[in-house]
C-alpha cells in the first residue's frame, strides 16, 4: 500500500517478475502516474499564521502559493527558518507574501521519474509543479520519487551503505542555548535541523517542521526559549551499516526525512531524505545496465529497536543473525505450505459432503400396469 491507501502504480505494473531492470523501470514511469493532483494552496495576501495551521494540520512541507487561480509561489518550512523575522510582535501582521519564494520550478508531466530527480537534484529544490497553461495540475515531491523506489521493494546486492552517504557535519546546540543560535546555524548552512547534546550524547532535536508549529503556537515564544523546551525527545537514530535501499524503506514506512547516525554511541552524522534520494538514484542510474531482484519480504523486521536515555536506536541486524531468521522463516515456509494444502483438501471434502446431502433424491420408479395386474391373478 502506499500513502494515498491504495496498491502503487509501480506494483501494479511490475508485479510477479523476481528480477527486472529498476533503472527502466523508473524511467518508463511518468510524472502524471504518480504526481499529487489534489494541491494544497494559500492566496498570497493570506495571514502567515494561517497558512502554517494548514501545514501543521495536514503534516505537509509545503503550500502552493495562488493569486486568483495562477500559482506564483511557493511556501516551504525552509522559508520559516530562513526569512522568518524575530522581531516583537511582527508575527500577527505577516502574509505568505512575506515570505514566500517566487521562484517556481515545474516539470512536464510526461517527464520520467529519473529526469524529475535530476532537474530537483540540479536546482536543490525538492518540490516541482506540473503547470499546464498556467493551470495547475498536480506536484511530485522528493518523498513521491523515494516512495516510488520503495514500492518496487528491489534489492541490489551491491548497495551503497548509510555509513558512505551520511553528512557528516552535524549541526549541534545545547540544552541551555537559545532558539536565536539555532536559527542562526540553520540559517547559515541551509539546513533542516539541529542536534541538541549534552556532554557528547544526543538529548533531542529540532527540525524545520517543529518551527512552523512553534510559530502558530505562539510566535512571541520563540526568541526567548531555550532549546531545552522546544526540543523533540526522544530522538530516532540509526546504525551506520543498513543500505540506502533499507533505510529509504524504513523513512517511508515511519514517516522519517532525517535520522542522526551513531556507532559506538558516539554521533557520526546525520542522513536526510535528499541524501538518500540523489545516493538511491545517482547508484540506479550508474548500474543502469545491470538486473536487481525483488527483494524477500521478511516476517521479522531486519534491526532491532533499543531505548537509551532519550535516543531509540534502530540497529541493524548482523547478517549473521538475519541468515538465521530467513533460514528459519525458509523451514517454516513448508510447514505452512501443507497446512494449507490440508485446509484445502479437508474444505473440498466437506464441499462435497454438503453438496451429497443436498442432491435431491430420484423420484421411485411406477410400477406399470401390467405387472401390477399380473401380481393380482
Amino acid at each position: 500500500m502506499n500513502k494515498r491507501g491504495a496498491i502503487s502504480f509501480l506494483s501494479k505494473v511490475f508485479r510477479g517478475n523476481a528480477q527486472t531492470n529498476c533503472f527502466a523501470k523508473l524511467s518508463s514511469t511518468h510524472v502524471s502516474d504518480i504526481m499529487i493532483k489534489d494541491v494544497l494552496c494559500c492566496q498570497k495576501t493570506e495571514k502567515l499564521t494561517e497558512a502554517a495551521h494548514v501545514m501543521i494540520g495536514a503534516h505537509a512541507s509545503c503550500l502552493v502559493v495562488l493569486e486568483g487561480d495562477k500559482p506564483i509561489g511557493i511556501i516551504t518550512e525552509r522559508d520559516f527558518v530562513k526569512k522568518l523575522s524575530m522581531e516583537k510582535d511582527s508575527a500577527s501582521q505577516l502574509i505568505v507574501d512575506d515570505i514566500m519564494t517566487k521562484k517556481l520550478f515545474s516539470v512536464n508531466h510526461h517527464a520520467s521519474l529519473v529526469e524529475a530527480q535530476k532537474i530537483m537534484r540540479e536546482h536543490s529544490f525538492r518540490k516541482l509543479l506540473v503547470i499546464e497553461n498556467d493551470e495547475l495540475r498536480g506536484i511530485i515531491t522528493q518523498t513521491d520519487l523515494c516512495w516510488a523506489v520503495a514500492d518496487l521493494s528491489l534489492h541490489y546486492s551491491n548497495s551503497p551503505l548509510v555509513r558512505n552517504t551520511i553528512t557528516r557535519k552535524v549541526l549541534t546546540v545545547a540544552e541551555d542555548d537559545k532558539f536565536l543560535k539555532a536559527k542562526k546555524q540553520m540559517v547559515t548552512y541551509d539546513r533542516g535541523s539541529v542536534i541538541v547534546v549534552s556532554k557528547g550524547e544526543v538529548r533531542g532535536m529540532f527540525t524545520e517542521f517543529d518551527m512552523v508549529s512553534e510559530f502558530f503556537l505562539n510566535s512571541n515564544r520563540l526568541r526567548n526559549s531555550y532549546m531545552k523546551d522546544l526540543m523533540t525527545a526522544p530522538v530516532i537514530c540509526i546504525t551506520p551499516d543498513f543500505t540506502i535501499f533499507e533505510i529509504n524503506q524504513i523513512m517511508i514506512n515511519h514517516n522519517f526525512r532525517r535520522l542522526p547516525v551513531l556507532e559506538n554511541n558516539k554521533l557520526i552524522g546525520i542522513i536526510t531524505q535528499t541524501d538518500i534520494a540523489r545516493a538511491m538514484y545517482e547508484f540506479i542510474e550508474k548500474n543502469k545496465e545491470s538486473a536487481c531482484i525483488k527483494a524477500q519480504q521478511s516476517k521479522e523486521p531486519i534491526y532491532d529497536i533499543k531505548k537509551q536515555g532519550n535516543i531509540i536506536l534502530y540497529q541493524r541486524k548482523k547478517k549473521e543473525e538475519q541468515k538465521k531468521v530467513e533460514k528459519e522463516e525458509q523451514k517454516e515456509e513448508p510447514k505452512e505450505q501443507v497446512k494449507v494444502k490440508q485446509a484445502e483438501s479437508q474444505e473440498r471434502a466437506e464441499s462435497k459432503h454438503a453438496l451429497g446431502k443436498n442432491k435431491p433424491k430420484k423420484p421411485a420408479k411406477k410400477k406399470s400396469a401390467k405387472k401390477h395386474k399380473k401380481k393380482k391373478k
